[in-house]
């Protein structure tokens, strides 16, 4: 199971680079626009959301629109054993590079409790219809997600969709996967 995540995992990484930069503009816009326009988001008190490598689908533009309309907004900080905690920010100029060259906020900012956000914004390098994403094999987000009750929608390309990707018992499902050309309600609850 895991040497098939991690075939996979090489197979969508070598995809993703291959994209070109106007493509992924293109789609970069309009996962955004699926994102501000769903309920959830716009229900959302209190948004959690990854800081967008600049090989991920772009989080940046959702975390602007979220501080502007006055949300609670917190990103992930790493920590050690593979935790990471829900830490708010004002602006993104709240961000310095990180762990893995990620930019995350001071280990000064305001821990958010688990319990308290509304909806989490997912990475996934891909993700089946059945709301599990492939990330990059940490294990941080479904040791976060186990955590709290909050909405899940992960962002994925349309490309990276797939019918079914390998899964254990300690990975954690989505309700929502948005992709540039639709938002898909998975079965979890």
């Amino acid at each position: 199971m895991l040497s098939d995540k991690k075939t996979l995992r090489h197979q969508f990484l070598s995809e993703r680079a291959a994209q070109n930069a106007a493509e992924k503009q293109s789609m970069n816009r309009q996962i955004a626009s699926h994102v501000l326009e769903h309920e959830s988001y716009r229900r959302a008190g209190c948004v959690f959301a990854y800081v967008s490598t600049p090989q991920e689908i772009d989080t940046r533009a959702l975390l602007r629109a979220a501080l502007a309309a006055g949300k609670i907004v917190c990103v992930p900080l790493c920590g050690s054993a593979g935790e990471m905690t829900a830490r708010q920010i004002t602006s993104l100029d709240d961000l310095q590079p990180g762990a893995y060259g990620i930019d995350e906020p001071d280990a000064s900012a305001r821990e958010i409790p688990p319990e308290e956000i509304e909806l989490v914004l997912v990475p996934a390098l891909a993700c089946d219809r059945q709301g599990y994403r492939l990330g990059y094999g940490g294990g941080y987000y479904d040791r976060f997600l186990c955590r709290t009750r909050a909405v899940r929608m992960a962002l994925c390309a349309e490309q990276r969709l797939v019918e079914r990707l390998p899964h254990t018992a300690l990975d954690q499902r989505c309700r929502w996967i948005i992709t540039e050309r639709q938002v898909l309600r998975t079965d979890e609850e």
